[in-house]
């Protein structure tokens, strides 16, 4: 059984449910998993599943500091990485890291990144644009919860199977 963080910044809550889901898939397959927003992760970790909303392209901030502070440790962990937004007909179409992302991407050896559909409805949409574009008819759910489940799967076939 290895020990997996699991990390995310989300600020409507679609991107927190694209986290639980890969959670549940890993503590289904065995692993020991601390799921949690950003924060400041505690211990050591055979794997790690960050990921971030996507906003103008933009991770938010507490992703940012988690990759860092992962890229800081040795060993780092086994790392994939993941962001949501993408709505409507480019919602399965991969975006670039960020800059600063790629940078802990790279210094990690990220094994993968993936674009996640995004989701964003009137009960979640903060803000004037988001209230906008739901009330334009630009509001629905894009998330593939199957496809996230199989790539945690994927995740949970190469996460390294030894106590941190």
């Amino acid at each position: 059984m290895a020990r997996v963080l699991v990390a995310y910044g989300t600020k409507m809550g679609g991107t927190a449910g694209i986290a639980e889901r890969i959670a549940e898939v890993l503590r289904e397959r065995g692993h020991d998993v601390v799921l949690s927003p950003p924060a400041r992760p505690d211990g050591a970790f055979d794997g790690a599943v960050v990921g971030s909303a996507l906003y103008a392209g933009r991770w938010m901030r507490g992703p940012v500091k988690v990759l860092r502070r992962l890229a800081r440790r040795s060993p780092s962990p086994a790392t994939w990485l993941f962001h949501s937004g993408p709505l409507a007909d480019d919602a399965g179409e991969p975006q670039a890291l960020p800059g600063a992302v790629a940078k802990s991407a790279e210094r990690l050896g990220a094994r993968d990144v993936v674009t996640f559909g995004g989701r964003l409805d009137e009960e979640h949409a903060s803000g004037f644009i988001a209230r906008a574009m739901v009330r334009n008819g630009k509001g629905g759910d894009w998330r593939d919860l199957d496809g996230v489940a199989a790539w945690a799967h994927a995740i949970a076939d190469e996460i390294p199977d030894h106590p941190a």
